[in-house]
């Protein structure tokens, strides 16, 4: 028997993951940013405007590992590096602006700068991970049972 939900599970799932990992790991890419920022006595601020679009830049790079999570191996791990060099080459631009302030650091916060910088590694390669295993998550979750007015009307 044919299940009408799975095509719209097929796309949703993706997005859905896309969203979600970008969300989570945006954030934290932007509290790094702010932790590096803040170890080299630069001026800090939290812009809504930057922060939204940190994130909406990671929702929209973590799409190649979401759509690729269900493909075959070589699909889907080409697709997970895509998001990592393309986060990590957008990350990397944007970082070398602060290099300078970067080197020029007190000894004494080049530790904490060098495991913010690994950190931020860290969170930019996971990024396609995250997303791919999120589809696959989103993919396998129950379908609701019955019209969307009977599955409201049960809580």
């Amino acid at each position: 028997m044919h299940d009408r939900r799975r095509p719209g599970r097929m796309i949703w799932a993706p997005l859905a993951a896309a969203a979600l990992s970008g969300l989570v790991i945006g954030a934290l890419a932007r509290l790094l940013m702010r932790g590096i920022t803040l170890a080299v006595g630069g001026l800090t601020g939290f812009s809504l405007v930057g922060t939204v679009a940190i994130i909406v830049a990671f929702v929209v790079l973590a799409l190649p590992a979401a759509v690729t999570a269900t493909a075959r191996p070589a699909i889907r791990r080409a697709g997970r590096w895509v998001t990592t060099a393309v986060t990590g080459l957008m990350a990397v631009r944007t970082g070398l602006s602060d290099a300078k302030t970067i080197m020029l650091g007190d000894d004494g916060q080049l530790t904490l700068i060098t495991f913010l910088i690994v950190a931020f590694v860290a969170a930019v390669v996971a990024h396609g991970l995250v997303a791919q295993h999120l589809t696959l998550r989103f993919r396998r979750l129950p379908a609701a049972v019955g019209t969307p007015a009977e599955v409201v009307g049960t809580i």
